[in-house]
């Protein structure tokens, strides 16, 4: 009977609720979503919203009237926009513009645009794709991204479409580098954001391919290009310096249409669309190959981590984990397959921020090696199998390094390290187990080590919560005093460390890294990396005013394209390196490789290829991290 009844009850309920029409509420969307004039764009709206700051960037040639351009406007369903898209305005006078977006619940969201006004002739460093005109295609570098091939020198140029969705994949994209003036000519290094090669001449033949390679100690025409306007709008040709050739293409016959160089001529196939991008990240390669040590002599050739201590008189400190010597090289500049790591830590001394020649890079060396290994400076401690060093500071004369130490894969203690300069490349190396931070591995304090204004000293560590995820913890000690350290509770300082969520300055991801740059304490996330199915493989900053947090939540920056044998290679260990100013409001960070996760040998043709245990070095916009 209760069943019947509920049954008569439901179908009055639907037979009401049929009847009765259901009024949606107002529609809050009041974004612009796409931005473009009736003529004379060039590329497409660079649109972004950042931390409450709605903008949009349009490039424009340089013959458009701002005396009355006609922006042609798709906004949010149901919403309003005023001034209204095809309304001709006057941005002559500021270049910019302010637009109101009101949603049809009310809501306004103001939306600035600036034009922007591409001049060639005033081009200083900017990122760009280029399409060809008569082929209307890409110009990339070539070559099959799951076997690294688009990072090598010597690479090939061809053109291709645009990747998914019609975006441009980042092997597409190039950043315009000035670099001379000559006879009145400006002339830029051409620089893939991919693998941060430039575009290369190979000679002085037409009808050569172009292709890519690492920047020159000195810059030559091979390396540097004229840029050309052309009478049609936003279309230009690039003119090599050293030949005075122009880039061109010819098609290929079951294959992509191949980047050539060709005496100069009025020829579409030598017309290009530059087309302004928003500023992203891109491979540093002059990091990249400053790790790419192939000499026998020169000590640590492959190690997977690359943390760095800058020191009071320019030179800095690389501190490594697992490290290969470079006597285990062989022809080819690869490992034997039945040798192993030589030491389980190293430390290389550049002599200066701006000197990336391996050559001049020589490892330190200790007198008190525990274990026969001169370049291993940090010892293996009594029924340990590895100690492996995080980050760390000097202070005065002294170097204070934070040191890991475990049997196989399980940590059993961490100890601070003091450093000291000997003689030449010989440094001492004196353990110390500083109460609180030692005897307790519930917290690893490798994260970060920032020196601050206020005396202190703050050591940033980790906990596990997941295999993705982890929690990031803060200490503290006086400049003055190394062995006093204190840990943040969640409220205050105390005497001991705990694990408890109250007590983390932020979440994080299953790899962290923290720093300190532009007056802000800034977090490197990296998603999991270590196994083999890992498809999401991406890179995130924070920042914070204070160590305590709270952090910002963590915005994407990089996406990492790193392949073995066309399965995924394993990545971890990240870092950040502040001291590396390039003049350019880029931070340097980099990540290390370890083969790969899945069930693949490193092993081929008798050799091992060190470029899969080797740090590999990005550049982040300080656009991309904090609000602009």
């Amino acid at each position: 009977m209760k069943k019947i009844v509920f049954l008569l009850i439901s179908c009055l309920f639907l037979t009401w609720a049929c009847n009765d029409e259901y009024i949606m509420p107002p529609h809050p969307g009041r974004m612009i979503k796409q931005f473009r004039l009736e003529q004379g764009q060039i590329g497409e709206a660079v649109i972004s919203r950042t931390a409450g700051k709605n903008r949009v960037v349009v490039t424009v040639g340089k013959t458009v009237n701002l005396k009355a351009v006609t922006p042609l406007i798709t906004i949010s369903d149901k919403a309003t926009i005023s001034p209204g898209s095809g309304q001709v305005v006057d941005v002559s006078a500021t270049k910019t513009i302010e637009y109101t977006v009101t949603a049809e619940s009310g809501q306004v969201e103001i939306w600035e645009v600036v034009f922007v006004v591409f001049d060639p002739a005033a081009i200083d460093y900017a990122s760009y794709t280029i399409k060809n005109v008569a082929a209307a295609k890409y110009l990339q570098v070539a070559g099959n991204i799951k076997f690294t091939e688009k990072y090598r020198n010597n690479q090939k140029i061809d053109l291709f479409p645009a990747g998914s969705e019609g975006v441009a994949d980042i092997w597409q994209k190039w950043k315009l580098v000035y670099k001379l003036t000559e006879n009145n000519i400006r002339y830029y290094e051409m620089m893939n954001l991919h693998s941060g090669k430039l575009l290369t001449s190979p000679g002085t033949a037409g009808g050569a391919e172009l292709l890519q390679l690492s920047e020159k100690a000195v810059p030559g025409g091979d390396q540097l290009w004229e840029i050309r306007e052309k009478s049609a709008q936003g279309a230009y040709s690039f003119i090599n310096k050293g030949n005075g050739m122009a880039i061109s293409y010819i098609a290929s016959v079951g294959s992509n249409p191949k980047v050539i160089q060709e005496t100069v001529s009025t020829d579409s196939k030598q017309q290009w669309n530059l087309s302004p991008i928003a500023e992203e990240s891109y491979r540093d390669d002059k990091v990249v190959t400053f790790f790419e040590r192939n000499l026998p002599s020169q000590g640590s050739v492959a190690f997977d981590q690359g943390t760095s201590i800058p020191l009071s008189d320019g030179r800095v400190l690389w501190i490594t984990q697992d490290a290969w010597d470079g006597v285990s090289l062989r022809d080819g500049n690869v490992f034997d397959c039945n040798h192993f790591f030589s030491y389980n830590n190293s430390v290389m001394i550049q002599p200066s921020k701006t000197d990336w020649d391996p050559a001049h890079t020589p490892n330190m060396t200790i007198a008190n090696s525990a274990h026969n290994r001169p370049k291993q400076v940090f010892n293996n401690q009594p029924g340990t199998t590895w100690s492996w060093p995080g980050l760390g500071v000097q202070i005065g004369n002294d170097v204070w390094v934070q040191c890991g130490e475990g049997k196989d894969l399980n940590a059993t203690n961490q100890s601070l390290y003091k450093l000291n300069e000997v003689a030449g490349n010989q440094w001492s190396a004196v353990r110390f187990t500083p109460e609180g931070m030692s005897n307790q591995v519930a917290v690893s304090y490798s994260t970060g080590m920032v020196k601050s204004n206020d005396g202190y000293i703050y050591s940033f560590g980790t906990s596990g919560t997941g295999i993705t995820t982890t929690n990031v913890f803060v200490a503290r000690f006086p400049q003055s005093d190394p062995m006093k350290w204190t840990f943040w509770d969640g409220s205050k300082w105390a005497d001991r460390p705990t694990n408890a969520t109250e007590a983390r300055v932020s979440p994080g991801m299953a790899n962290v890294s923290v720093s300190y740059w532009k007056g802000k304490y800034v977090m490197m996330n990296m998603t999991q990396g270590f196994f083999c199915d890992n498809s999401v493989r991406e890179i995130y900053m924070s920042y914070s005013d204070s160590p305590t947090g709270p952090f910002t939540t963590p915005k994407k920056v990089y996406d990492i394209v790193e392949y073995f044998k066309g399965s995924y290679a394993r990545y971890y260990t990240p870092a950040i390196h502040p001291e590396f100013d390039n003049g350019r409001n880029e931070l340097l960070l980099t990540y290390c490789l370890n083969v790969t996760g899945c069930d693949l040998s490193w092993c081929e043709n008798g050799g091992m290829d060190p470029y899969y245990y080797r740090v590999k070095g990005l550049r982040v916009p300080a656009s991309m991290i904090f609000p602009q």
